[in-house]
């Protein structure tokens, strides 16, 4: 017999490489993550649990197959949690993906509604018909939106063409108004959280610092799920507690989101909602011009008909009274006329000051004036928004200096700090 050999220990060749178990894990759930992306997935619901912290876990499957599901606490839930039963089909959208610490193959599900046709259209009449019995859409909640606004908040994606379309409108209407931007994603996982936390942004912001007169929410179109945000219990309650008034300019393809329920006036896109709370400065000095001819005219027919009394009854009583008849009515007289002209001179005196007004109103409203004092407005090249801080800029960025009559395009060289003093 051979005599006895050791064992032989195995170790791994030069060249291969030796993974951790993490390691595998983690390469895994990036294949699945980024070589799959985010799906729609249809099954039956089965095993289902509501952990302690309000997420779900349970087991989508069909005839052949099953894989682990979970919809965390937060997502959007075109379908409430408490409608999901087991035995349920349902279409879910999510990710696959991996749970790292023990290997497990998974589906993290951020929009779930019941399988078949007008699916999520059901869910919209189910919340509807909630929110509406309690009385989140009575008339009598809602709050006027104000005929001049001085302060207008806006809730939208900084990023978006609904911002613009607003800023542009209210540019051309009504520019003595101030615009201030609450930022939040209009759709996606995070969006009902980022609605909501700016409405509360906005509510705190109106408190402590300059009070909005009014508050538009919105977005530009999308389909259905795009829109989901806008059709969720916890943005249309913000919206109903908000004590600004508020309007729903969400651009979508049904004929109304919640939020246009529950808002104090709907508009159908973002720049509608700025028309809708703007005045025209063309209009409004028309009827000023209007209302001013008016009155003159109204004060020139009074004048003549006093006028005209005045001369009758000189005529019929001046040659047959005594003369201390004829004194005593030209006291009378005196009296009736120092009346007449007394009375004229405040009705004269009112309308001054409230043509006065107007004309105020008409000369804050010109946005040419700073420019005529010698001022400019300067903002980055391609941008409507003025600049107020230097800050905002770096050396080789362009910029649009407007002047009275010209525009000027240069760029940044250098940004130096200015003391206050």
């Amino acid at each position: 017999m051979p005599a006895s050999r050791a064992p032989r220990t195995l170790e791994p060749m030069v060249s291969e490489r030796v993974y951790t178990v993490s390691e595998v894990n983690r390469t895994a759930k990036r294949l699945l993550e980024e070589g799959v992306g985010s799906i729609w997935l249809r099954g039956e619901v089965s095993n289902l649990t509501t952990a302690a912290s309000g997420h779900l876990y349970f087991t989508l499957k069909d005839d052949h197959a099953e894989v682990s599901a979970a919809r965390f606490r937060g997502r959007v839930a075109l379908l409430p949690s408490a409608q999901i039963e087991n035995g349920m089909e349902v279409i879910a959208y999510g990710r696959l993906t991996v749970y790292e610490p023990r290997g497990r193959y998974q589906f993290v599900a951020s929009l779930i509604q019941p399988a078949g046709a007008g699916a999520l259209q059901i869910a919209f009449e189910q919340l509807k018909r909630k929110l509406e019995a309690e009385g989140l859409f009575d008339p009598q909640h809602k709050a006027p939106i104000p005929v001049t606004p001085e302060r207008i908040g806006v809730i939208t994606s900084p990023t978006g063409a609904a911002v613009h379309d607003v800023l542009s409108v209210l540019e051309r209407r009504w520019p003595v108004a101030e615009v201030f931007l609450f930022a939040s994603s209009v759709q996606g996982e995070a969006a009902v959280g980022e609605l909501v936390a700016a409405i509360h942004r906005a509510e705190a912001f109106s408190k402590e610092g300059a009070d909005l007169d009014v508050l538009i929410v919105g977005r530009g179109g999308g389909s259905l799920e795009d829109l989901a945000a806008f059709n969720d219990e916890s943005v249309a309650r913000a919206i109903y507690g908000c004590p600004i008034p508020v309007v729903s300019a969400v651009g979508h393809e049904i004929d109304f989101s919640i939020c246009d329920f529950v808002a104090d006036l709907r508009a159908p896109t973002p720049s509608a909602a700025a028309e809708l709370v703007s005045p025209d400065r063309a209009e409004l000095a028309t009827a000023v011009d209007r209302a001013v001819t008016r009155s003159l005219r109204r004060l020139s027919a009074h004048l003549r008909r006093r006028e005209e009394v005045l001369a009758a009854s000189l005529k019929g009583y001046v040659f047959r009274i005594p003369g201390r008849a004829l004194e005593r009515l030209g006291q009378r007289l005196d009296l009736a006329t120092e009346r007449l002209l007394r009375g004229e001179r405040e009705a004269w005196a009112k309308r001054a000051r409230a043509l006065e007004r107007l004309s105020d109103v008409l000369r804050v409203a010109d946005p040419t004036l700073p420019l005529r004092r010698g001022y400019s407005v300067t903002t980055r090249w391609g941008e409507a928004a003025p600049l107020r801080d230097a800050a905002q800029l770096s050396p080789g960025d362009e910029i649009e200096t407007r002047i009275l009559r010209s525009r000027i395009r240069s760029r940044v060289e250098e940004v130096k700090p200015v003391d206050d003093d």
